[in-house]
């Protein structure tokens, strides 16, 4: 509490300096959000209880803009009701951003320290909203944008050690890439209803015990999408080459492609298929050496891959890589500016049938094995998602939600459950955001 105030009382100080062209803003935001867990993220069987968690998230954000130069400034706490007794304090805060940003020209611009970065439909960089601590990369930032062209260049570059006392090269043991550039180009046309970007990413990881290795991995492709009146529609494609921290050699891909309509002033109706290549571990000599499976590096899953978070779109979720079909519909109703509810019915789908026997013990009582490995049907199950989200204001959001599985013996095997003991799966939650400015100073020249 005491370095809240501190915070505080410095940006109240530095504000009321400030030369009459500066804007500095204090804001900030709490966020509470109750979960039921009963199958979120993982089926369950009887050996296991469902229970609730209350998780807060508070931030505070300082934001100061003089003439070409622009700070930012946000420390956040994060922590579960009871993760504490009321007699002790566990200290929680934390840095989430701290960057700064100049402007060389009107079009040229750098930004670097710890930032948040999402591009397009954020499939490989995003912001990561539902998450607790969020996501912030810690990189140098090139921005170019044209606005009489229509025309927006990014490139970005990060370095990350976990030690600033090392004199040597050392392993790196966060769990994020060891080097990272990545290059965004995006346009748009026909009086902005065609946006058109490409993406190419390299993030390069020391090789497993090997600290002078390194393995290069390249991700590139296009992102399209467009609207005219009530239709849009969209589309992505990624290619993942290079190699990983095994040493595998990795020829992956990404595709999605959506439509949706707004059949009437209060709801829009869209249709979208999403395929993440997967591996086939029963070809045993080619796996070994190569991967398939497509990693969406430090995208989101959780907006798209439905929100019980079964599958995250790498080779680390339940389905071990064997990659992931999802044709998705949704509807989004807006009877007012101050309601929404959202409809979503997701169908799953292993991309490749073949799993590891070592997997686990319970299997399908259908499945054959080739090559010491499983063939499964490839059907997942079912997921349907209802959200409702209200916002009285412009600093208060309320949303609730409800989400099960109609689950498969197969998501029953990678979920290490024997056939027909899961419980039905679902989870709800409820959660407020308050996200108020407490102060701004922005006075005209």
């Amino acid at each position: 509490m005491k370095k809240y105030l501190l915070i505080s009382l410095i940006a109240i100080f530095i504000s009321a300096l400030a030369p009459v062209k500066a804007q500095f803003t204090i804001s900030g935001e709490i966020r509470e959000k109750a979960l039921y867990m009963d199958g979120y993220k993982l089926l369950r069987d009887s050996s296991k209880v469902p229970f609730g968690l209350v998780i807060q998230r508070s931030r505070l954000n300082l934001d100061y803009k003089k003439d070409k130069l622009s700070f930012y400034f946000s420390v956040q706490d994060v922590r579960s009701w009871g993760q504490t007794s009321p007699t002790d304090y566990n200290n929680n805060v934390g840095l989430f951003e701290a960057w700064a940003k100049y402007d060389i020209t009107e079009q040229l611009s750098v930004k670097f320290g710890r930032q948040q970065i999402k591009y397009d439909d954020e499939r490989l960089l995003c912001s990561s909203l539902w998450p607790d601590a969020g996501s912030a990369h810690d990189l140098a930032l090139f921005q170019y944008n044209d606005k009489a062209s229509s025309t927006r260049v990014d490139y970005g570059i990060a370095m990350n050690n976990d030690s600033s006392s090392i004199n040597y090269l050392d392993s790196y043991n966060v769990k994020a890439y060891k080097y990272l550039s990545f290059l965004w180009l995006n346009r748009k046309f026909i009086d902005n209803t065609l946006d058109i970007s490409f993406m190419s990413i390299l993030d390069v990881n020391q090789r497993t015990k090997q600290i002078n290795n390194f393995e290069n991995r390249y991700t590139l492709g296009p992102n399209v999408n467009y609207k005219i009146d009530k239709f849009r529609a969209g589309g992505t494609f990624y290619y993942q080459t290079g190699s990983i921290a095994s040493g595998q050699e990795v020829r992956a891909m990404f595709y999605s492609a959506n439509v949706a309509y707004r059949f009437c002033k209060k709801a829009e109706l869209m249709i979208a298929y999403d395929h993440y290549s997967g591996t086939d571990f029963s070809d045993t000599t080619s796996a070994k050496t190569k991967s398939t499976s497509f990693d969406k590096l430090y995208g989101s899953t959780h907006r798209v891959l439905g929100y019980m978070d079964y599958f995250l779109g790498t080779n680390s979720d339940i389905t071990n890589g064997a990659g992931i079909n999802d044709l998705y519909a949704r509807l989004n109703i807006d009877p007012n500016e101050l309601n929404n509810l959202e409809i979503t019915v997701h169908s799953f789908r292993l991309d490749k049938a073949y799993l590891p026997v070592s997997l686990a013990l319970p299997v399908p009582s259908t499945t054959t094995i080739v090559n010491k490995c499983y063939q499964l049907d490839k059907n997942l199950g079912t997921e349907f998602d209802f959200v409702y989200t209200y916002k009285p204001s412009n600093v208060i959001n309320l949303s609730l939600g409800y989400c099960f599985m109609l689950k498969t013996n197969t998501l029953e095997y990678i979920s290490k459950i024997a056939q027909n003991k899961s419980k039905f799966p679902q989870f709800a939650y409820l959660m407020f955001s308050f996200t108020p400015t407490f102060f701004t100073n922005n006075v005209k020249k």
